[in-house]
């Protein structure tokens, strides 16, 4: 038992003392530690100390000017008050900072609004040879240069209507009313009173009244054979073709579907009605000739030309023409290209408002052509995006013809230029971009 204590009590010795040599250890360790921080400490304050002397000697080396924080305009060269705001002011700082940009960075310092800088996907100009097929849609219209008007030449009573319907066809020579006129019937009484009085010269004058008033050679000649006065004078038509009243002809020129009903196209004279010396009575169009009216796209117009030719698909047929007009139009605030032919319709095969199809090949164009993608259209400009080591620059052009998808740069781009590909894009996510 006493044997079992006396271990025990020599193994507690052992470790006390191992546990002092460790705590000694530390000790020495810190104390070490302790002397290097002291050395740094010391090696730092008098670094600082030797540049403060430099920096003192700078300072007095250089002249001393004060401002004020709040208004640097105001420099003066001793202490004081700014005589705008009353602050005091503060010593001026005059160090100059010098910064040496990349020529790989110039353009980041430019503003913001001028450039871009983008790995977006770019293309060349191509110089190309290009024409295009063209498919038009039209109708079959009047031709104006074939409308011809029929005016009443003195003025009356209609008493008969022959032409009851717009759009009815007459022949020339064709009566298509009668009107009864006192003008007409007093003259006539005149013509009849001086063939009984036998006076050659008298006679002539009556006749030639009579015919100035529009009654023809044939007419005066039946009244001096019958001896009685005409009161329901016939009026002729002077042209072939179909009629149109002036109701009529007015809403043809408003309205754009040339569609009416039964009703709409009833004749706007009446029977009894009275009319004036100069009135148009009716415009009648000729249809033996007549012009096919197409319309295409406003950026087409480059492609189409006058006397070029043209073919007509009619019935399965194509009929070669030639182009007579190519000229803007805008309908509701839409711009379009106007194309017309002039048909010989002898046989009348064609008929008014009936479709038409044409098919024109257009020459071919020489020059510089780009994805129409490219070019972005900003009011009546045309910009692309240019390429320069990863910066894009905006710049106005000016376009040409477009074939598919392509589009002709006349002016403001060269053959080796890089330009973006889509500039609709750039535009999208970049719409602070100014032009120069």
């Amino acid at each position: 038992m006493e044997r079992m204590w006396r271990n025990k009590v020599e193994s507690l010795a052992l470790s006390v003392q191992s546990e002092i040599l460790r705590v000694k250890s530390l000790k020495k360790t810190t104390f070490l530690l302790i002397a290097c921080c002291f050395i740094l400490s010391t090696l730092l304050l008098g670094c600082q100390s030797n540049t403060d002397k430099k920096t003192g000697k700078t300072e007095q080396k250089g002249v001393v000017q004060y401002t004020c924080s709040m208004h640097p305009q105001v420099i003066k060269d001793a202490p004081g008050t700014c005589p705008i705001c009353g602050m005091n002011l503060v010593k001026l700082n005059h160090q100059d900072v010098h910064l040496a940009v990349d020529a790989g960075l110039k353009d980041l310092i430019k503003p913001t609004n001028e450039s871009i800088v983008s790995n977006i996907k770019t293309i060349h100009p191509q110089e190309l040879s290009l024409s295009d097929t063209i498919l038009l849609n039209g109708k079959v219209s009047y031709d104006t240069r074939q409308i011809k008007t029929i005016t009443a030449r003195f003025g009356g009573r209609i008493e008969r209507m022959f032409v009851k319907y717009n759009f009815q066809k007459v022949a020339k020579g064709q009566k298509i009313m009668e009107v009864y006129s006192p003008d007409l019937a007093a003259a006539q009484q005149e013509l009849l009173y001086l063939k009984v009085q036998d006076d050659p010269s008298l006679l002539t004058r009556a006749k030639e009244k009579l015919r100035l008033l529009g009654i023809d050679n044939q007419q005066i000649n039946q009244i001096i054979k019958s001896g009685k006065v005409n009161y329901h004078l016939p009026i002729y038509s002077n042209y072939s073709g179909y009629v149109v009243d002036p109701v009529m002809d007015k809403r043809l020129n408003e309205k754009t579907d040339n569609t009416f009903n039964e009703a709409q196209n009833a004749i706007a004279f009446l029977q009894g009605q009275y009319i004036k010396t100069g009135d148009m009575l009716f415009k009648v169009f000729n249809q033996q000739q007549v012009w096919g009216i197409f319309y295409a796209d406003a950026n087409q117009q480059q492609l189409l030309k006058s006397n070029q030719s043209i073919g007509i698909i009619y019935k399965k047929d194509t009929l070669k023409t030639k182009i007579s007009l190519v000229q803007p139009y805008y309908d509701s605030g839409q711009p379009f290209t106007l194309v017309r032919v002039t048909l010989n319709n002898s046989q009348q095969q064609f008929h008014i408002g009936e479709f038409l199809k044409a098919q024109y090949i257009s020459p071919a164009i020489q020059g510089l052509w780009v994805p129409a993608n490219s070019v972005y259209k900003l009011g009546n400009r045309s910009i692309i995006f240019i390429k320069a080591q990863n910066v894009l620059t905006a710049k106005v052009v000016q376009t040409g013809a477009t074939v598919g998808k392509l589009i002709q740069i006349i002016k403001g781009l060269q053959k080796g230029d890089e330009i973006a590909e889509s500039a609709a894009y750039l535009i999208d996510t970049e719409s602070f971009i100014q032009i120069n």
